[in-house]
């Protein structure tokens, strides 16, 4: 396999760089004895690893004599990724570790093992990450301590990772800006370090479909993943650095504009107005870790990232586990005790990205797992073109909203707390929302709001209907669209079903802090409970539409063109289906009708059409790519 961009050597550079810029920025935040100075956060066991990786990777004396002091003074416990982590340190650096460093490693991963032996850390369809880690703890783990059941566990791991592959498109944490590159650091790092010819194989394989997922969504005009996102913090959400970037960046260096190089690591604060997950320091080591590798990615898949031919589609299948709402870390109580108990079912969904030149939209039917972190509905745009800076790229996403929650850069997640499912059709999106059951309590607001985020300005235009909002803020008592012009993008945002439930506007529109929220209201009031059944019913969303002055022309012929379009969305029930309800949407304008009925209560889908057609879902496509060249396909 070649690789692209100066081939493994410039992989090794651009790693390099990255472990020496994030020694030369953290060495001096550490005292001589390895205590953390910073003051920016307090490092746990996991950040001292990850901080013992680039120091040691720099190959910097005074460097590596700072890891040996940090790697003294750890307090293990169990984490999901330390194992790997000490399993990396010891097969990779242990010339430079100091003998009761490398036994304190050891000890600790020893100790570890058993726990990477059950079925909770199997390809179940929740967090890939987990398992990606798994199969890497277990192999690598399983080979340097002589456990063969470990290791048997771990080539177990890998033949689910194959069986998933030939089932679906995608793995079940698709596209995820934060944990994708964890699936590729792992699997790249099976291939290089197992001593087994048939795992490396088979490894070389799986990280090659995970490639594809990546690059298939990369649009190189934002130097960004576009989306769907199955799990996305709000540094993914808002279009800024995060750890696909790094892993991006290690493969294709400077043929993305925007990379880690001119924004996290720019200066030691990174580059002003940048969108931080956790804090600096955080995402610098945590970038260290995912390129301290060497990935293998074919040359097709750098070409198919590199040269794509607009307009573009891509579309893929993913599955999902069930869930409740309940915390990770809650226990499971006894299934015939639990009155309250609501559960979100298993299934398989279709994922959907179109791209122009100017901007991507993508659109997945269904959730990922729970969904408080899944963005089903996204658009990256250039909002200046070419876009070389950050600051010409910028995004759309939607949460829906309990009790006025207000979205913030600084957060760590902005969690959505209403339930939704989409259909697509290239540049136009249906989005169908209802509330989440656990939040039915102590209400006094529901809504469900379109974000933009704003962190380098606002955009250019808003229309409320047919008026121009001056300042970008306003209210409707009664439903209406909503209109947006920035840069050469244009977008139009149609409400749906708004259930009014006691509301003083249907749409509001604000500037809050640094963002603009487009929100569709189902109830604004005193604080009450809501009935579990009704609450379930109270139906919201929107349809989007997407363009560009390329495209449309002008503005005012865009909202001319989009504003001729007709919503039919209502509930219907009777004796024959036993007084369960279904919720019948269309949208339709001149060229598409977007078609859905399903039933909000169980999220059962009867039917999604485009033209009078089911939708399509193939396992997977791409627009001018012949799928039969990946792994797994056929």
């Amino acid at each position: 396999m070649e690789i692209h961009n100066n081939g493994i050597t410039g992989q090794r550079d651009r790693s390099q760089l990255i472990s020496d810029l994030t020694t030369e920025y953290l060495t001096g935040k550490f005292s001589e004895d390895g205590e953390w100075l910073g003051g920016i956060f307090s490092p746990g066991l996991r950040d001292k690893l990850f901080f013992s990786i680039a120091f040691l990777r720099s190959g910097r004396q005074d460097a590596i004599k700072l890891a040996n002091k940090i790697l003294k003074k750890i307090d293990y416990c169990f984490c999901h990724f330390s194992p790997m982590l000490s399993i990396q340190l010891l097969v990779k650096y242990p010339e430079l570790l100091d003998e009761d460093v490398r036994t304190g490693l050891t000890n600790y991963a020893e100790e570890m093992l058993d726990k990477f032996l059950g079925s909770g850390l199997d390809f179940i369809g929740v967090n890939d990450n987990f398992p990606c880690m798994a199969a890497f703890v277990s192999l690598i783990g399983g080979e340097r301590f002589h456990k063969p059941e470990l290791y048997a566990r771990g080539k177990e791991r890998l033949d689910q990772l194959k069986g998933l592959f030939w089932r679906r498109g995608l793995a079940s944490e698709y596209n995820s800006p934060t944990y994708s590159a964890v699936q590729l650091l792992a699997i790249a790092e099976i291939a290089n370090l197992t001593g087994d010819e048939e795992a490396r194989g088979l490894a070389l394989r799986c990280e090659e479909r995970l490639w594809a997922d990546l690059l298939g969504h990369l649009h190189r005009e934002t130097s960004q993943t576009a989306g769907p996102y199955s799990r996305a913090y709000t540094v993914d959400s808002t279009g800024h650095t995060h750890q696909s970037r790094y892993a991006l960046y290690v493969l294709l260096g400077e043929e993305l504009p925007v990379n880690v190089r001119n924004t996290l690591f720019l200066s030691e604060e990174g580059h002003e107005g940048e969108v931080l997950h956790q804090n600096i320091p955080f995402q610098q080591i945590s970038a260290a870790w995912v390129a301290d590798t060497v990935y293998h990615c074919p040359e097709h898949l750098v070409e198919l990232a590199l040269n794509k031919k607009y307009p573009y589609e891509f579309i893929a299948t993913t599955e999902y586990s069930s869930s409740t709402d309940a915390a990770s870390d809650q226990p499971a109580g006894d299934p015939a005790f639990e009155e309250d108990t609501y559960e979100y079912p298993a299934g398989c969904a279709r994922v959907s990205t179109y791209m122009t030149e100017d901007y991507a939209v993508g659109v997945a039917t269904n959730e990922f797992h729970n969904g408080v972190q899944t963005d089903l509905f996204h658009i990256i745009y250039r909002k200046n073109a070419p876009a070389v800076f950050q600051k010409d790229i910028a995004t759309v996403y939607c949460r829906y909203i309990i009790n006025e929650r207000q979205p913030e850069l600084t957060s760590f997640s902005f969690e959505d707390e209403g339930r939704k499912i989409g259909l697509q059709e290239k540049n136009t999106a249906m989005v169908l929302y209802k509330p989440r059951i656990s939040r039915r309590h102590g209400v006094s607001s529901m809504k469900c709001s379109v974000i933009l985020p704003a962190p380098y300005g606002k955009v250019e235009e808003i229309w409320l209907g047919e008026t121009r909002l001056e300042k970008k803020c306003g209210e409707s008592r009664e439903p209406c669209s909503v209109y947006v012009k920035d840069g050469p993008v244009y977008m139009a945002f149609h409400p749906a079903i708004l259930t009014d439930l006691g509301r003083k506007a249907a749409v509001r529109i604000e500037n809050i802090d640094q963002f603009i929220l487009i929100s569709f209201y189902n109830y604004e009031g005193s604080a009450r409970d809501f009935a579990a059944r009704g609450f379930l019913l109270a139906g919201n969303g929107f349809a989007a539409e997407i363009g560009s002055r390329a495209e449309a022309g002008s503005f005012e012929a865009f909202r001319k063109q989009m504003g001729a379009y007709q919503i039919k969305d209502v509930l219907q029930a009777s004796v024959h289906t036993r007084h369960t309800f279904t919720r019948k949407t269309s949208y339709a304008r001149e060229g598409i009708v977007l078609e859905c009925e399903y039933s909000p209560v169980s999220e059962g889908i009867k039917t999604m059409a485009v033209n009078g057609k089911a939708l399509e879902q193939p396992k997977f496509h791409i627009t001018g790519f012949d799928e039969g060249r990946l792994p797994f396909m056929y």
